[in-house]
């Protein structure tokens, strides 16, 4: 494993991205001490997902937590309808599958690798032990699981209250701060979302994404590739959002 594995950056990333910002900046892995990384290593395995291989699907018995260290995926849930809904978007650093280690039920959403991912795979029975020995590597966790909880939250306050070019603005901005990367004056999001994922994110219409998307790019504040987005002017898509 390289070292960039073992020995990330453990400082907090920013709200603004930065061209010297670790890709785990700001996630589980980054906050975890040292010494909890190694056993969190030594208590699973590093295994390698292709783009389009579930981690682990719906209903399934939830037997492992995955620690990304390279790459990212996307959370998504069957509805009734037979829709798939997005719920998340997972990067370098962050940790999904947690709630197994915490009351065994089966999967309550499907976990999707974007890009090809390589993951800590550690059983759950081992991190639940690990959490009960470790206070600092709970402290994390429940860190990690009041952020997603308040980010949750702050989305059904926004379902249906703003426009959705606010709402999209407000999430790119997210995911600039979480995962972005400075190229020059500009913010490259490292990790591929397609217009379906960010219409389940914000809970809009893809249509109506698409819509927002062009606008935006109209006024200069994104461009957009194959499932990337670059803001051109945070500062900017920063007053839309507010």
């Amino acid at each position: 494993m390289s070292r960039s594995h073992r020995d990330p950056g453990v400082g907090m990333g920013g709200t603004h991205a930065d061209s010297r910002r670790s890709p785990f900046d700001g996630t589980f892995w980054a906050m975890l001490a040292p010494l909890e990384r190694e056993l969190v290593l030594q208590a699973g395995a590093v295994r390698r997902f292709e783009p389009g291989e579930s981690l682990g699907r719906q209903g399934d018995s939830s037997q492992h937590v995955y620690v990304l260290l390279v790459g990212s995926i996307e959370i998504v849930t069957d509805v009734s309808t037979g829709y798939e809904g997005v719920l998340a978007v997972r990067g370098s650093g962050d940790v999904v599958g947690e709630l197994a280690a915490v009351d065994g039920r089966p999967r309550s959403a499907t976990m999707r690798a974007l890009e090809r991912v390589e993951a800590i795979v550690v059983p759950s029975e081992r991190f639940a032990a690990l959490c009960r020995s470790r206070p600092e590597l709970s402290w994390v966790l429940l860190h990690v699981v009041v952020g997603r909880l308040r980010e949750l939250s702050r989305q059904r306050a926004d379902d249906g209250g703003r426009p959705v070019a606010q709402r999209l603005a407000v999430l790119l901005i997210e995911l600039a701060g979480r995962y972005g990367v400075a190229v020059g004056e500009t913010v490259m999001i490292a990790i591929p979302i397609t217009q379906k994922s960010m219409a389940g994110l914000i809970s809009a219409s893809r249509e109506s994404v698409v819509r927002a998307l062009a606008e935006l790019r109209r006024q200069r504040l994104i461009a957009t590739a194959r499932r990337r987005v670059t803001i051109l002017r945070l500062d900017a898509l920063e007053e839309l959002a507010s």
